[in-house]
């Protein structure tokens, strides 16, 4: 009896201390909404308050919402540069203005600096675009790319909120008497009214950034994207932007504005990625579960960035938590993968992640009878530890190994391995300059196995690269944001060894010379601002690179084409011995004009040096092609790019478009002569001809933020041309242009998300593109008892157009607010109207009457299913 009684007039106080909560529990979310869409402003508040604000049934002016929401309540609110207003209870505002009135004196409080670091408890990472606020001083930051915020707060006592999407708004007493660190974890919010809406990014940024052409997609945007197979890939989301595409599908690597695969610089935690896909394609080595981010340059590429023409795509894994342990993974039809994060002390914590694929029962549904008769599967895995030595320093050491195996028909197989290693050195010299010094280790491997008696035989090709780089950045107040630092770079390339598998094998052994080389640079990238209206970034950039001994280098005859024959000298060089050398400066610029706060007009201009080299005759790049070091004869790839762009937001920046043209010139590339055979041959640089190209385009796209759906549709059209007119022997095409092998015109993609309720979310894309270009044959002749074929010029006709449809779902499992155990199940199903889409189209004689037959090679042509189960444990 006295407990029911003690019950009751708790809730009499409570009901009377509140006010009452709104019949709708969902009016308040769509009031919110359309606040947004009419003021482009988003409303932050506790989970916990927002039930109790007043319930405002009808608004004549949804301008006046946060004060119809607080008015006769004990509640108040401010605004945020605009774009927030923070709702909070008054009682902290008038608590603090009562105290300030008390104090004796007029002294103006001293003021300290509040650091902090705010972190996302179910990704173990940082949180850029999270948001702090001390509502006592209508005060308020936002963290940078690197979840960090710093502002200068008077002396005293105060409640400080800390937000972000769809995360709780989490509260702390801070008590700021002296320079404050703070480090907040943020869990996922279970309030249905989502009010909590603050991006990773400022809701401008595509228009106020300075950098035209790049994008930074955070593992948590990726995941909003159709999976692919079963997972997220880092790849297969870069080619749903525009102006980057791919030659088909079971091709490697990808294509940005007119550049080959090789003209793309990848980075894991600052390593170089030689070969980023497992399966020629189909998945990337990128596990979902290791990466934090992705940023892909390719327009202006800053600085600190080099060896590439096109574009540089860095990748950031994920930090170790420093609370608490977390397990978490997938179970699919295809792959498998299984992670591990956490602190192992105070300092130090751990990130480790591991992931199988067992494909080859799908390749026994695709009807190509080479690929069914096929199989592959792959292992990888991450590992990142995180320690910091004080307030001052601090290490990462981050590591990846990986190794595929597709066997090819029944008597030849390809292995391939990649393996990366960094450590990074964090140091604040003063309060104004930092550094990163950062040392990578990047090693790849691969073998052929031909296992067909008595031919079986391994042939085999290996990188080696080991570099290192120290960047500086200033953050005083002139000449904020300066950065400026140096690379070097070793290489050491074994160009190919041919192995006899057995003592039977008529195979006879060959070894071509490895390549060693040394590349090295300075540059500084410094920001530059006339005012809020004009701004940009200067960067310069000088590069150098030396081919190295040991090496026997052919010279030959002078004054015609180069051939084995033509040979009249062999020059030896000792180890360390410069065989040639090149270098250059490569400037970029760029500029900003900021016409209103949703429209902008960016320009940019930049040159790149390209001293390494990917060789393949096939029409897109395999795991078993050949790279190359520029040396004697092979000199630099190098090109000019310029960019214009126009971006402009509309309905509160909801909706992003963006128009941008470019137009690369490249004076020195490289290509292949007719018949040209690339692998195990010991004058390479006779079949390797240095030309010229240009390749423009213009990139359109218009995407839909916010809602329950969202998603974006771009159009690319673009050309890349090339030019080949030796100094001796036969030009290309009679030297006119040709297209390049990736020339496609015409590039659509669609990407829609629908989420109807909280739990579901469904997702869509469409590609269409243009056909490749293929070399066809003009003529058959019959000479004799032998069929002679007659090609015509190089890529003067092009395969069938592309165009494929994926579908996918997620659900997320229902889950109780302070559980430990999270869990949502993703289907997807690719090529969903099994379109046979031509991979290349080939000439082979006929058993019968040997007249060449035409084939077109379909290397998907059927729907793939998959189902994945993915859960986290902490």
């Amino acid at each position: 009896m006295k407990f029911s009684f003690l019950f009751f007039l708790v809730l009499f106080f409570a009901k009377q201390a509140f006010p009452q909560v709104q019949s709708d529990p969902n009016l308040l979310s769509k009031q919110i909404e359309q606040y947004y869409s009419a003021t482009g402003q988003r409303i932050l508040i506790l989970d916990s308050d927002a039930s109790k604000l007043n319930p405002v049934l009808e608004i004549e002016d949804i301008n006046e919402l946060p004060q119809l929401l607080t008015q006769d309540s004990p509640y108040s609110y401010f605004g945020f540069k605009d774009h927030y207003v923070v709702i909070f209870p008054s009682f902290i505002k008038e608590g603090y203005q009562a105290k300030s009135n008390t104090k004796e004196g007029t002294s103006v409080a001293q003021s300290f600096e509040v650091r902090g670091k705010i972190r996302d408890n179910e990704m173990k990472t940082v949180i850029p675009g999270a948001l702090f606020s001390i509502p006592q001083l209508e005060l308020a930051a936002q963290t940078d790319v690197k979840g960090e915020f710093s502002i200068q707060v008077p002396e005293g006592t105060y409640i400080g909120y800390f937000s972000s999407m769809g995360k709780q708004t989490e509260q702390k007493i801070l008590k700021v008497y002296r320079n404050q660190e703070l480090e907040v974890t943020l869990f996922e919010s279970v309030s249905e009214l989502d009010l909590v809406t603050v991006t990773d990014r400022a809701i401008d940024a595509n228009v106020m950034s300075t950098l035209p052409g790049a994008t930074r997609m955070p593992m948590e945007e990726l995941k909003l994207l159709p999976p692919l197979l079963g997972e997220v890939d880092v790849i297969k989301s870069m080619l749903l932007l525009p102006g980057v595409s791919t030659v088909g599908e079971g091709a490697s690597g990808f294509n940005v504005r007119g550049g080959g695969v090789d003209q793309n610089l990848i980075l894991m935690d600052g390593a170089p990625v030689f070969n980023p896909s497992h399966m020629f394609g189909f998945f990337s080595i990128f596990n979902q579960d290791a990466v934090n981010d992705a940023t892909l340059y390719k327009g202006d590429i800053p600085a600190q960035y080099g060896g590439r023409l096109s574009s540089v795509l860095d990748i950031q894994t994920i930090s170790g938590n420093t609370e608490e342990w977390s397990l978490n993974g997938g179970v699919g039809f295809l792959s498998s993968r299984l992670g591990v994060n956490g602190p192992l002390n105070d300092k130090t914590q751990l990130m480790a992640t591991v992931r199988a694929a067992y494909p080859t029962w799908v390749l026994k549904k695709i009807p190509n009878v080479s690929v069914s008769e096929s199989s592959t599967n792959f292992l990888d895995g991450n590992l990142r530890l995180d320690h910091q030595i004080n307030e001052r320093n601090s290490l990462t050491l981050s590591g990846y190994t990986s190794t595929d195996y597709f066997r090819f028909g029944a008597d030849t197989a390809y292995t391939w391995q990649t393996n990366l290693a960094s450590l990074k050195w964090k140091a604040y010299w003063g309060e104004n300059l930092g550094s990163e010094v950062n040392l990578t280790y990047s090693g790849y491997r691969y073998s052929v196995l031909g296992e067909g008696t008595p031919l079986d035989f391994e042939l085999k090709s290996t990188i080696d690269n080991l570099g290192f780089q120290q960047q500086f950045e200033w953050s005083g107040a002139k000449l904020e944001g300066l950065q400026f630092g140096y690379q070097i770079n070793s290489y050491q390339m074994g160009m190919g060894d041919l192995i006899p598998n057995s003592e039977e094998s008529l195979v006879i052994p060959e070894q071509i010379q490895d390549e060693k080389g040394i590349e090295g640079a300075l540059y500084l990238q410094m920001p530059w601002k006339v005012n809020d209206r004009l701004q940009g970034q200067i960067g310069l950039r000088y590069s150098h690179f030396a081919a190295l001994g040991p090496k026997e280098v052919y010279v030959y005859e002078s004054g015609v084409q180069m051939e084995p024959e033509t040979i009249t000298d062999t020059l030896y060089y000792n180890s360390g011995d410069v065989i040639k050398s090149y270098g250059g400066f490569e400037p970029r610029f760029t500029l900003r004009y900021a016409f209103t706060e949703d429209f902008s007009v960016k320009a940019s201009a930049n040159r790149s040096i390209q001293y390494l080299h990917l060789l393949t005759n096939n029409f897109a790049a395999a795991p078993v092609d050949l790279w190359k070091l520029s040396d004697s004869y092979i000199q630099p790839q190098k090109a000019w790019q310029y960019a214009l762009g126009l971006y402009k937001n509309l309905n509160q920046n909801k909706i992003e478009t963006s128009l941008e043209v470019y137009y690369k010139d490249m004076p020195s590339i490289i290509e292949y002569r007719d018949g040209a055979q690339l692998f195990l041959n010991p004058t390479l640089e006779t079949d390797l001809v240095m030309g010229s190209g240009y390749a423009y385009g213009s990139e359109f796209l218009i995407r839909k933020n916010s809602g329950k759906l969202n998603g974006w549709i771009s159009y690319t059209f673009s050309r890349t041309l090339r030019k080949v007119v030796p100094e001796y022997g036969d030009a290309i095409n009679n030297g006119e242009y040709f297209p390049a092998n990736w020339d496609q015109p015409h590039d659509l993609t669609v990407v829609t998300t629908w989420q109807p309720v909280r739990r579901v979310s469904f997702n869509a894309t469409f590609n269409y593109r243009t056909g490749r270009p293929i070399t066809l044959p003009s003529g058959i002749y019959e000479i004799g008892d032998d069929i002679v074929i007659d090609y015509q010029e190089r890529n003067q006709a092009r395969i069938p157009d592309y165009h494929r449809l994926d579908l996918g779902m997620t659900y997320y499992f229902y889950q109780k607010k302070n559980s430990n155990y999270k869990s949502y199940i993703t289907l997807s199903f690719y090529n969903v109207y099994a379109r046979r889409n031509a991979f290349s189209w080939f000439f082979q004689p006929t058993p019968e009457l040997g007249i060449p037959k035409s084939y077109r090679l379909a290397v998907i042509g059927t729907v793939i299913p998959s189902v994945t189960y993915n859960f986290s444990i902490r």
